[in-house]
């Protein structure tokens, strides 16, 4: 009997997420229409390349198959245990405003970096950007913006016009300069997002983000979106010159 309950244990746990669950997921978190926007902008990315007068590479990538694969990929990578715990986070209610503040649509890069420079010259604010620096290397961490090269820009240029020129001296260098930029945006919106946190709050929602749920759900869904794009990227390497970018 204690054999039969211990195969049962493990047979539960290796099933993964479950549709219901993905969906509810979607909602919560806002994720649902981060997708949508990301199927706009990749399609017009996909329309504005110049076409190829080989009519072979001029097909397009259906996008609506975007958000099939992503949630193809969580309910494959996390199981019913990891999401239940991951959407519990959505109940929290400073990660909720977060996310929200996070995913608005008021942010601007230019007052984004006219407000950080702002905190960055009065040393009143020094604390307060200690603390936003904790939360941004916590839920921005390089090892998970990373994944966004390895699995979508590197293989693209690989396989792009001159791509059998490159090497690994190239990827190193891009892969430093993509991160160096990614980092700095990553913190900048987390810096302007949070503006109207209290430090109380800051320091609540850095112990929260300390979570080991929490930094499996950064790491997992940018796999899910790198897993999405990967097939959109590859069928634009064709088109893809690296000697003009």
């Amino acid at each position: 009997m204690k054999k039969l309950l211990l195969l049962i244990t493990i047979t539960y746990n290796l099933f993964g997420a479950s549709p219901q669950q993905v969906e509810e997921y979607l909602l919560l978190s806002n994720s649902e229409e981060v997708l949508l926007e990301i199927e706009s902008g990749f399609s017009q990315m996909q329309n504005s390349f110049s076409q190829s007068k080989d009519e072979s590479q001029n097909q397009t990538y259906d996008m609506q198959l975007l958000s099939l694969r992503f949630k193809d990929y969580i309910e494959r990578n996390l199981s019913e245990d990891e999401m239940s715990e991951i959407i519990e986070h959505y109940k929290n209610v400073l990660f909720l405003q977060y996310t929200s503040a996070v995913n608005s649509d008021e942010y601007d890069q230019n007052q984004s970096s006219i407000y950080l420079a702002k905190l960055e010259q009065n040393e009143e604010y020094k604390e307060r950007l200690e603390l936003l620096d904790k939360l941004n290397k916590l839920l921005n961490n390089k090892e998970h913006i990373a994944i966004m090269y390895d699995d979508l820009l590197r293989p693209m240029m690989e396989k792009s016009q001159g791509g059998d020129k490159l090497d690994d001296k190239y990827f190193k260098k891009g892969k430093d300069d993509y991160l160096k930029s990614a980092i700095a945006e990553t913190r900048r919106m987390t810096i302007y997002a949070t503006r109207d946190f209290s430090i109380e709050e800051l320091e609540e929602l850095i112990e929260f983000a300390k979570r080991p749920s929490v930094d499996l759900e950064v790491k997992v869904m940018l796999s899910a979106i790198s897993y999405a794009l990967k097939d959109f990227f590859l069928s634009m390497s064709s088109r893809y010159d690296v000697s003009k970018h």
